[in-house]
């Protein structure tokens, strides 16, 4: 078989893969809302308290001032030489769009155009990204190992894994994350480029101050959830986001939307109720998604007007 029609197939395949993933989450969606209490879910919403609900948008807004802070970080990593202001305003707009409408507009498009008006060229812009995702997930690492590591029965009683299986897998990921540390401090200064983003390993130093931004970004996040839910364990609702968020991933739909639901769902619909933890992940959504979406699109309309005067492109 000639090599364009292997490539071709290769792409059939991957799209029908791809759509076989949507169609089941929409299938999973169905049953889902089929089965739930959505009178109970209205009544559990409206006797949200303003205070718990002011609190969680709290939680939730500082994760977008530590994704501005990933920005910041980036910015020095990659050599981007702008105002601090300015990285940061971009960091905001980009993933508040990123989160929620996925990260082919708000990680990339998004950001590379903001740039490019300030005359940092694409490929500069596409580093950022890389090293944005390499802060977020290595502080993915250790918050998700420290959690299963300390708090082993953390793990939904619904999900077939027990403790001593929970706390291998932590014991695995801060392994993981000590790894990515340990080739920061001896081999900081390799370099990798991939699809045109050249990826430059961090020093350790660098490394940890990813840490520093990213771990509470993953604990305000579970923070602002648990707050909603009102009687759930904060324990198993950061176990429960953390899994969510890789499940989300794998099935790249943009804000977990399904996906989130289904894990939150069968980890605490048995104990809270069903209808209980919808309206917290409704209420979760607005103040998570929803409010630093339009509050990142108001960013990046003032930032793109101030951006028209830039004409050249720096490498």
């Amino acid at each position: 078989m000639p090599e364009h029609a292997r490539s071709r197939r290769r792409q059939w395949l991957i799209r029908a893969g791809v759509a076989a993933l949507y169609i089941a989450v929409g299938v999973l969606l169905i049953l889902i809302a089929r089965d739930l209490d959505w009178a109970d879910a209205r009544k559990s919403l409206l006797a949200l308290s303003p205070s718990r609900l002011a609190t969680a948008t709290a939680c939730s807004l500082a994760t977008y001032a530590l994704y501005a802070g990933f920005e910041w970080l980036a910015a020095r990593q990659v050599g981007i030489s702008l105002p601090r202001r300015t990285v940061c305003a971009i960091g905001f707009a980009s993933y508040a769009c990123n989160l929620t409408l996925g990260a082919t507009i708000g990680a990339l498009a998004l950001r590379v155009r903001l740039y490019a008006a300030r005359s940092i060229a694409p490929a500069r812009a596409a580093s950022a990204v890389a090293f944005n995702l390499l802060t977020n997930w290595s502080g993915y690492l250790l918050v998700l190992g420290t959690a299963l590591v300390v708090w082993p029965g953390s793990v939904p009683a619904a999900w077939p894994v027990g403790p001593g299986a929970a706390r291998a897998i932590g014991v695995a990921a801060v392994c993981c994350w000590l790894f990515y540390l340990g080739i920061c401090w001896r081999g900081s200064g390799r370099s990798w480029r991939i699809r045109g983003a050249e990826l430059h390993l961090p020093k350790a130093r660098i490394a940890g101050l990813q840490a520093v931004l990213a771990t509470p970004v993953w604990l305000l996040s579970a923070a602002s959830l648990a707050l909603l839910m009102g009687d759930a364990d904060y324990r198993v609702v950061l176990v429960s986001l953390l899994v969510s968020a890789v499940a989300g991933l794998i099935v790249r739909i943009p804000a977990g939307l399904g996906v989130t639901e289904a894990v939150m769902l069968s980890s605490l619909g048995s104990t809270l109720g069903q209808g209980h933890v919808l309206a917290a992940l409704l209420a979760y959504r607005c103040v998570h998604y929803l409010l630093p979406l339009l509050l990142g699109l108001g960013v990046a309309l003032v930032l793109e007007w101030r951006g028209k005067h830039g004409t050249g492109v720096r490498s």
